[in-house]
């Protein structure tokens, strides 16, 4: 069974997306979809087109074609706010953290709860809320201390509640263990294992394949702009997907023989010993 043959009916889609900078042809005709509860691993080398798919899925890019649906209906992503209203939220390697905010401000900033004087915040449920959200993904941390205060593994975990407590129903995250510990990194799996057990759907960018097998359900990879496949974890292996980045198999990058029959001495060094770099003056 191939992964488009997966019995979930998306939670959204992107059909058809191509993207053109100047020069060079980002995205040409990729289609991707997402569903409830899983982790999508989305691959491919660098510059394979991942990071402009996904500013496009957050409304950070405008696509030059193609359609995006929720549940089967066509919709309209032309701006982050209209992503955000769709439920999708990115956790980008560059935080978006105010630092000598607190984690509560940070949380909610630029949505606090007013207060009953006009211009002040109700800081009581600002922290109540901050708390139930930090609940929700296991992070026991008081929400008064200021995020510049945290360690980055931590900070991410402030921006996984920032966009959980804007109801995100679809979570991207860029490589979100380039700068975690390995317990760290378990406690962030941990995480995701509960944000998938509530429907929330993941995401995932990396090129670690050990993660990959670890947590992905589906796999889709993207090479030179062009979706070349969507395949099922428990149906590929590494290889296959080294393969199917590189476009040939792995052992085919350099050749078993370098030269069969070598030619005669071209140069020889014998006894040298390094000089100055620039000639000292008497």
């Amino acid at each position: 069974m191939s992964a488009e043959s997966h019995s979930a009916a998306p939670l959204f889609a992107l059909q058809g997306i191509s993207k053109q900078f100047p020069g060079v042809r980002a995205l040409d005709d990729v289609s991707f979809d997402i569903r409830a509860g899983e982790t999508h691993m989305l691959l491919g080398e660098n510059g394979a087109g991942k990071s402009t798919l996904m500013k496009i899925l957050c409304g950070a890019y405008r696509p030059d074609a193609g359609a995006f649906l929720v549940s089967g209906e066509p919709v309209s992503v032309i701006t982050p706010a209209d992503a955000r209203r769709l439920g999708i939220a990115v956790i980008f390697q560059e935080f978006t953290l105010v630092p000598y905010l607190d984690i509560a401000h940070n949380v909610f900033l630029g949505r606090e709860f007013p207060g009953r004087i006009p211009g002040l915040i109700d800081r009581g449920r600002l922290y109540r809320e901050t708390r139930r959200v930090l609940d929700t993904i296991g992070f026991d941390i008081d929400p008064r201390l200021p995020v510049h205060r945290l360690g980055v593994a931590q900070q991410q975990m402030v921006e996984i509640a920032k966009a959980l407590s804007q109801d995100a129903r679809i979570l991207v995250m860029d490589e979100p263990t380039a700068a975690l510990s390995e317990r760290e990194t378990e406690r962030l799996f941990a995480m995701i294992a509960r944000l998938k057990a509530r429907g929330v759907a993941i995401v995932y960018i990396s090129h670690r394949l050990a993660e990959v097998f670890a947590l992905g359900d589906r796999i889709t990879v993207l090479r030179d702009g062009r979706k070349v496949a969507s395949v099922l974890a428990a149906q590929t292996t590494p290889d296959e997907l080294v393969r199917l980045m590189v476009g040939r198999s792995i052992d085919t990058t350099y050749g078993r023989h370098f030269c069969d029959s070598p030619g005669d001495l071209a140069l020889e060094v014998k006894g040298s010993a390094p000089t100055a770099a620039f000639p000292t003056s008497a």
